[in-house]
């Protein structure tokens, strides 16, 4: 282990490889500029060569230092992999979960006082993410997805299948009786959704004309906010169901008619293989679960 004794100067190597500039790479470890540069200078006397050229806008890796970088590329992010996955089974009271915002808004977060009265000793800490959670690089613990099994290496479990309503304010439909027939609907501002597209679908089951839909001036690209604008009277929304069922039920919408367009997707859970089996990972699962 004697080669190895130089630790923090070859992490202040690394860091400042990955930026390519002293003053970015201090920043990153939280030390000075002139400490990486005592670090680096260490590390370049202990090793008999220089890793790097200075230029005026940053430094540049010499062929010692390349050849050093392609080692601390591999080393470095497994070191910080084997640290997580102990930290992780060492806080098992805590979890890191990574969710889409219009699944936290609108269905999530509404339910946690319920968990919280269940669990008042598992803390859980959320971040909202559309983007896939990396879990080979994050202290993510799990993530709740929508759309179809596509993650290789993870568990995964289905929470629930999803599928679009059509969903109104009530005061856009007034007195109107419901449900409404499709051709009442389709003369109401129709709201869409860019990701879950479903209309001519809602237009074919309910036998009329896809050409008889509004045109599509506005495209939401969140379910949440999409849901928000059916709220505010803007128009009809087809929206998710697991979203809008709490508006639903707080009578902020009401459902113009019977008919739901199956989505072929659902939500779902998933973590590290392996982890469904911490204590506060299948608690929180088996809670979601009984929703």
């Amino acid at each position: 282990m004697e080669n190895l004794k130089h630790l923090r100067a070859l992490l202040a190597f690394h860091e400042t490889a990955n930026q390519s500039n002293l003053s970015k790479a201090a920043d990153v470890l939280h030390v000075t500029h002139g400490a990486i540069s005592q670090q680096i200078k260490l590390l370049e006397q202990y090793l008999g060569t220089r890793l790097f050229h200075r230029r005026p806008n940053g430094v540049a890796l010499t062929p010692a230092g390349q050849q050093l970088y392609q080692s601390t590329q591999q080393a470095f992010p497994l070191l910080q992999k084997g640290v997580s996955a102990v930290k992780r089974q060492h806080q098992r009271q805590s979890l890191k979960l990574s969710l889409p915002h219009s699944v936290a808004l609108k269905w999530l977060v509404p339910h946690l006082p319920d968990f919280h009265k269940r669990h008042p000793g598992i803390a859980l800490f959320l971040e909202t993410d559309d983007t896939i959670a990396d879990f080979d690089t994050s202290e993510i613990d799990l993530a709740l997805r929508f759309g179809l099994p596509g993650w290789d290496g993870l568990f995964h479990e289905k929470i629930a299948d999803e599928e679009l309503v059509v969903v109104a304010a009530p005061a856009l439909v007034g007195n109107a009786k419901l449900p409404m027939p499709a051709g009442d609907i389709v003369e109401l501002p129709l709201l869409y959704d860019a990701f879950n597209k479903g209309w001519d679908q809602w237009a074919i089951k309910a036998g009329i004309d896809p050409n008889l839909l509004t045109a599509k001036n506005i495209k939401y690209f969140d379910s949440a906010v999409l849901l928000e604008a059916a709220i505010d009277r803007q128009g009809v929304a087809l929206a998710r169901h697991l979203l809008a069922a709490r508006d639903l039920k707080a009578g902020r919408l009401v459902r113009l008619d019977d008919i739901a367009v199956p989505l072929g997707r659902g939500l779902y859970f998933v973590c590290r293989n392996g982890d469904q089996d911490r204590t506060a990972i299948r608690v929180f699962k088996d809670w979601l679960l009984s929703l």
